[in-house]
């Protein structure tokens, strides 16, 4: 998902002098340019001025809503952070029993959209405690996101640390430092790089979230937005708003930076890889076993019961009044659209990858970062920004799928090219040089060294853009073709963001993850692997 600590380090290792070639820049500058499009029609398009932009940013409510914005970004990465390095430490380095059984269920939430988790929330909130607001508001948001989200965290991180030499760990040990300092001396600064991927893609996802907000009834600068455009017919409001956006994800493109710092090796030496002796919990372990057993209860049980029961109950109806084949054809259409903005995301995102990994540099950070500002800025932004493209400009791609799926790419390419440079990172320079000294040319190079090498890296990522475009609901509302919808879509029509009776939504449902299941599960499956090479990569 993000590069690894020592992948990161042997970047520092190349020689600054060396200078890309133009055949990489020129693409790379493009897709960036791309990526840029919404960012672009937010500041270029006719009728935004300063003097707009300031009276509409003095409204009453606007400094509400971006306090409300920061404190559930800050919130829920926090919490996410907190749940997801906890949980990796817990199977990685503890002796739990079952500890492949946990590894895999605490994965399992990745594969349920975030806004689905909040609405088996709420529809087990009216069955079980119709009176109650505890799920509503900041403190439900957070803590239903989180459980959601975590994942994105958890995996990198367990990842890292299954790679992460204990040497270094046994040696501060040696010193004289207790266990636990030890490790968040020597261990929790190497995983850092990872923490920051995870926790970015997180935050810039809460910056850009409505589906789940309307359903916990949580006001923030994209719901705002959403109404702006959807309700009130005042886009140029929603444009000011969206600015504040965009200015927001650039101060958290910062902190990853900073959090990231300067990388550091991950194993001494190149032997190899063994594993740390595990950390015994003793008379503890009951108690984390369940703490365990609750929280896989409250990510994954209550969405799981929910879906259930109101499949039943739909079933046990006859099914009277669902539309069974529209399920069908929504489903197809999902799966489309995803594997095709997979494909074609992970070609664009290459020369991105290969830029940022080989050619570390101002150009290189620039290119690599404007993919990611994008990312923060709600769905609908990025949809009236193609659409004015397309009516002025493109106009027999409006109301395409090629539209809808040029959306998905702009939203989900950072996830494409920081999964890709994991892969680019393990095929060293070294091979290409080799190849080329036997007379094999720059591209042909690429197709049969470079690629064959990086190609997990590139495959996980394109696992993950699927995953993403099944989930995704804002965009696809406003650009999806007449006549078609996707599952997120179809779901959220049989109640409009009001939860009153969840069996008309179950199928959808069951079916959004069913489909997001399969890439989820693959992307568990590549990251449970060893590493390869073990501890003689570098």
């Amino acid at each position: 998902m993000t590069p690894e600590p020592e992948a990161r380090a042997g970047q520092h290792r190349r020689p600054r002098s060396a200078k890309p070639p133009l055949a990489l820049v020129v693409p790379a500058v493009l897709v960036a340019l791309l990526a840029l499009t919404p960012v672009g029609y937010l500041f270029f398009r006719g009728g935004m001025s300063l003097p707009r932009l300031l009276h509409e940013l003095s409204s009453p409510t606007t400094g509400t809503l971006i306090r409300h914005t920061l404190l559930l970004a800050v919130g829920v990465t926090l919490a996410s952070i907190v749940l997801g390095v906890s949980l990796a430490v817990l199977v990685v380095r503890t002796d739990l029993p079952a500890k492949r059984f946990w590894t895999v269920l605490f994965a399992l939430p990745l594969g349920i959209p975030a806004f689905v988790t909040s609405y088996t929330w709420v529809a087990a909130g009216y069955e079980f405690a119709p009176r109650s607001t505890f799920i509503y508001g900041l403190r439900g948001a957070i803590i239903v996101l989180s459980l959601a989200l975590y994942p994105y965290v958890y995996l990198p991180v367990m990842a890292a640390l299954r790679g992460l030499d204990p040497a270094q760990e046994e040696a501060a040990r040696s010193l004289g430092a207790r266990p636990f300092l030890a490790f968040f001396r020597v261990t929790l600064s190497q995983l850092r790089t990872a923490i920051a991927g995870g926790s970015l893609i997180i935050a810039l996802h809460m910056l850009a979230e409505f589906g789940a907000l309307e359903l916990l009834r949580y006001q923030t600068l994209t719901t705002a937005i959403v109404q702006r455009v959807t309700v009130l017919s005042a886009p140029e409001a929603a444009r000011a708003l969206s600015v504040v956006l965009a200015v927001g994800s650039l101060l958290f493109l910062a902190a990853d930076a900073f959090l990231r710092g300067r990388s550091t090796p991950t194993r001494m030496g190149g032997g190899v890889a063994r594993s740390a002796v595990p950390w015994r919990l003793g008379r503890t372990k009951a108690v984390w076993l369940g703490a365990c057993v609750l929280l896989t209860i409250f990510a994954l049980g209550v969405p799981l019961y929910s879906m259930v029961t109101g499949l039943a109950r739909l079933v046990l109806a006859g099914g009277a009044g669902f539309d069974w084949a529209r399920l069908g054809s929504a489903a197809l259409d999902t799966a489309q659209y995803a594997v095709a903005t997979a494909l074609v995301a992970s070609v664009v995102a290459i020369p991105v990858s290969l830029l940022a990994v080989r050619y570390p540099g101002w150009l290189a950070t620039l290119t690599e970062r404007s993919t990611w500002i994008a990312h923060s800025l709600p769905g609908v932004v990025v949809s009236l920004a193609l659409v004015y493209l397309s009516v002025r400009w493109l106009t027999p791609f409006y109301q395409t799928s090629a539209l809808l799926v040029a959306g998905y790419i702009i939203l989900f390419l950072p996830i494409a090219v920081g999964a890709q440079q994991v892969g680019i990172a393990h095929a060293s320079p070294q091979f290409d040089k080799v190849s080329r000294s036997l007379g094999i040319g720059g591209l042909a190079t690429f197709f049969r060294v470079t690629l064959p090498l990086a190609l997990p890296g590139i495959a996980a990522g394109a696992v993950l853009v699927l995953l993403n475009v099944g989930k995704e609901l804002t965009m696809t509302l406003l650009l999806h073709p007449t006549g078609t919808r996707t599952l997120a879509t179809a779901l959220w029509a049989t109640t409009d963001g009001e939860v009153l009776d969840f069996s008309a939504a179950a199928p959808y449902a069951v079916a959004l993850v069913v489909i997001t299941a399969i890439p989820a599960f693959l992307l568990i499956r590549q990251t449970l692997q060893p590493s390869r090479g073990g501890g003689s990569r570098r």
